[in-house]
């Protein structure tokens, strides 16, 4: 009987720790319901504000999300903006219809950086595939580990070689796990941002370009973006940048 109290208890806890929360799921649910009603009857004002307004309260907007406010910016003639939701529609699932559309504005507005080059497709394939190409690595790298620790255990020989090769491949496994944390693109917000050969204001200028560009950008020091440009490794400010995460 205790028990059975206990179990009560313990459930109203947690119905009323969870309460709160969904409710504001809920909420989300229903005014991105409006929303999307009001993008369908091409209500296109109202419906943006509904979508901005909930954008940085949902934990995992999808791509459907980005590419309805992509398609508003463009209506009102925002390149930049639309550049910006198309790239963040694009990270979440990649395909040839963005990456299309993409390379049409940023031939419209002659914009560089959104070539599809070696270094980038290769990162668009792992993207696409990232799940599938990481478990056959692991589960590869568990039986040569397998493999390994039985000749250990049976005082087999194990030549270096072997360690070494185990070595690398563990390497080489957790750049890929950590790939996606690194590299990441960036929409420059505005005109005339400085391009600079160090992370510093005092550091050497070497370019500047206009927003609207996009740079691919491999990490962050301070409150400077180490980027590449035209193949050569730069530094810009974290605020003249939209990062695309």
């Amino acid at each position: 009987m205790q028990a059975s109290n206990l179990k009560k208890i313990i459930f109203f806890i947690i119905l009323i720790v969870l309460s709160p929360q969904l409710s504001k799921s809920q909420k989300y649910v229903n005014s991105l319901k409006k929303a999307d009603s009001l993008f369908l009857h091409q209500n296109f004002n109202a419906a943006e504000q509904i979508y901005e307004e909930n954008l940085s309260k949902i934990r995992f907007p999808s791509s459907k999300l980005y590419l309805k406010l992509a398609f508003i910016k463009e209506q009102k003639r925002d390149f930049l903006n639309t550049l910006y939701y198309l790239n963040k529609s694009y990270e979440l699932k990649p395909n040839d219809k963005i990456l299309s559309k993409l390379n049409e504005i940023a031939t419209q507005n002659d914009l560089k950086g959104y070539e599809l080059d070696d270094f980038n497709f290769l990162v668009l394939l792992y993207k696409q595939y990232s799940g599938f190409l990481v478990a056959i690595m692991l589960v590869l790298g568990i039986y040569i580990f397998s493999v390994l620790v039985f000749k250990q255990y049976k005082k087999h020989y194990i030549p270096l070689s072997q360690k070494i090769f185990l070595l690398v491949y563990l390497i080489g496994v957790s750049i890929l796990l950590n790939l996606p944390d690194r590299y990441h693109q960036a929409i420059v917000n505005t005109d005339s941002v400085i391009l600079r050969d160090a992370p510093s204001s005092g550091a050497h200028a070497i370019e500047t370009i206009d927003k609207g560009n996009r740079l691919s950008v491999l990490g962050t020091t301070d409150i400077w973006h180490r980027v590449v440009w035209h193949g050569k490794l730069m530094y810009v400010k974290e605020s003249d940048v939209w990062l695309v995460e």
